[in-house]
């Protein structure tokens, strides 16, 4: 949406990666009972079930379809004694659009610019974020969690979305020059983005607020959702205006681009200016930081079977892990149709199995071009081999997006998104080797990663128990840091000169088809 001067919103992805899932009255095997796991945290079941209905219910209102997705369930004890497991677990989206070749560039700040948000009003949630999600589960005190956590509003994104889309639609005629989606840090970070170098004058007291008890920190630093700034001109603002009063879009003009490189966050209440910093000082050339990580090998063990199970007994083990079975419950509950674009989803043939390997969505709905997305991601790989993590990703993630006619591979993009401890000791190494690994085998395949995001505390403090003790723990007083596997998600797209060319793996006639095994590891199967 905020890609350019704008961008249509098609589709969207899902994931989530979780602990154990300890279903009451269905034991699996793998399933560690000595593990505890933190009163103050939801279960893995119950954020597998409620993200999920989180997601599907704000794509659902938003009018934003979930096309594909994956879904883990983890939790073991290492050889060497340690617990892995996604106690702090992950909820990944991503999302796929497209946009007018003349809005790619967003434009330069020029002096008399409006520096403009719309969208919601500002509330005291979303305080601290981006802060709270980059501290190791448990550091943190309850209430600046809760705080922190956002609070969706997708009538709202609808409402916002309509404006941006009218004013693309407008084509070179688009009153948008710049615009930032708002994220962690919510105006403090946006609007001195979007301002830089230029710098501006911002009167706080235009921001809209719905809490008339909210300080000048809070207004400033608050991310709360459903928020864009943008960069207009002043020729441009009537019709903006129009647009937003249309939709019913809460909007205001809180500055004026100024060219004197500052920020200058001005108080109309007291005269004051909470805010007054060079942004170059801020945002500029800021000085490299080095950090200095030690490389903890892991300890391993040779694979061994046990003698008493055979190759049903395994089959059956494999089907019952969420990351292999029906995902049913996740594609049953969400929309994967709406827009009238989406050419192919997750589920595919007449009993709707959810096996499809790749989405694709329609440019329009005249012509048969689109585009294809996939996935690529093997975080249990991590714990062995951080480079074969990243190679393997990569390769899921060809492997996916091939049943669609893309139109060249070298046409591939992709987004990478990074989940792992990297603060705790050995797991920034593991970082940088994957990081590596990632460049090499892209450069040899001659395709390109061109955005993602990072989360680099994904470990959670389990708080000493009662007097219970837990294996593998140095101290049984203390408490338990346990580290989320190592993830990179790989997110791949690539245009489609035909929409239609697609194979999903579903079987089309029964009782005759044939299943064929082509050995595309050449013998090298890797675990």
């Amino acid at each position: 949406q905020a890609t350019g001067r704008g961008a249509h919103v098609i589709a969207g992805t899902a994931a989530y990666c979780v602990g154990n899932l300890r279903i009451p009255g269905y034991k699996l095997p793998w399933e560690d009972e000595s593990f505890e796991y933190p009163n103050n945290l939801a279960s893995p079941l119950q954020i597998e079930i409620e993200a999920s209905n989180g997601a599907s219910d704000y794509g659902n209102k938003f009018g934003e379809p979930v096309i594909q997705g994956f879904t883990r369930a983890f939790g073991m004890r290492l050889p060497d004694g340690e617990r892995r497991e996604w106690i702090k677990p992950i909820m990944f989206t991503a999302g796929i659009g497209q946009m007018d070749a003349k809005h790619i560039e967003k434009g330069q700040p020029e002096k008399g610019m409006l520096v403009t948000k719309i969208g919601g009003p500002a509330y005291r949630i979303g305080m601290g974020g981006g802060a709270a999600s980059s501290m190791i589960q448990g550091e943190n005190i309850a209430e600046l969690d809760f705080n922190a956590v956002q609070r969706g509003d997708a009538e709202m994104e609808q409402k916002l979305n309509r404006v941006i889309r009218a004013c693309i639609e407008l084509g070179s005629d688009n009153p948008i020059i710049s615009i930032h989606d708002q994220g962690a840090g919510g105006n403090c970070n946006v609007v001195k983005e979007i301002i830089y170098p230029a710098g501006a004058k911002i009167e706080i007291r235009k921001i809209q607020i719905g809490d008339n008890t909210l300080s000048v920190l809070e207004i400033w630093g608050a991310e709360y959702q459903e928020q864009n700034a943008l960069l207009i001109k002043p020729d441009k603002a009537d019709i903006f205006e129009e647009l937003c009063r249309r939709e019913k879009v809460p909007f205001s003009f809180i500055g004026q681009i100024t060219g004197d490189g500052y920020i200058i966050l001005h108080d109309e209440t007291n005269g004051s200016a909470p805010v007054n910093l060079d942004l170059e000082k801020i945002l500029g050339d800021m000085p490299q930081k080095t950090f200095r990580l030690e490389r903890i090998q892991p300890k391993l063990e040779p694979l061994k079977f046990p003698d008493s199970i055979n190759v049903r007994d395994a089959l059956d083990r494999v089907l019952r892990l969420v990351s292999v079975g029906s995902k049913r419950f996740l594609t049953n509950k969400v929309d994967r149709s709406v827009t009238g674009l989406i050419a192919r989803q997750q589920c595919a043939g007449p009993l709707h199995l959810t096996v499809s390997d790749v989405a694709v969505i329609a440019q329009s709905h005249f012509g048969l071009t689109g585009a294809a997305i996939s996935i690529g991601e093997q975080p249990i790989k991590t714990l062995i081999n951080p480079s074969a993590m990243a190679r393997l990703s990569v390769g899921e993630a060809l492997t996916n997006i091939v049943w669609a006619k893309i139109s060249a591979l070298e046409d591939i993009k992709c987004s990478g998104n990074w989940m792992l401890a990297a603060k705790l000791p050995g797991e920034g190494a593991r970082l940088y080797d994957a990081a590596v690994a990632l460049r090499d085998i892209m450069l040899k395949l001659g395709i390109a990663i061109d955005g993602g995001k990072d989360s680099l505390s994904m470990a959670a403090i389990i708080p000493k128990s009662s007097g219970g003790s837990r294996r593998g723990d140095s101290s049984p007083t203390c408490d338990l840091t346990v580290k989320s596997p190592g993830t990179l998600v790989i997110s791949a797209y690539a245009t489609c000169p035909d929409i239609t060319k697609v194979i999903t793996p579903d079987i089309k006639k029964p009782g005759k088809s044939r299943l064929l095994f082509i050995d595309l590891g050449n013998g090298k199967n890797r675990l």
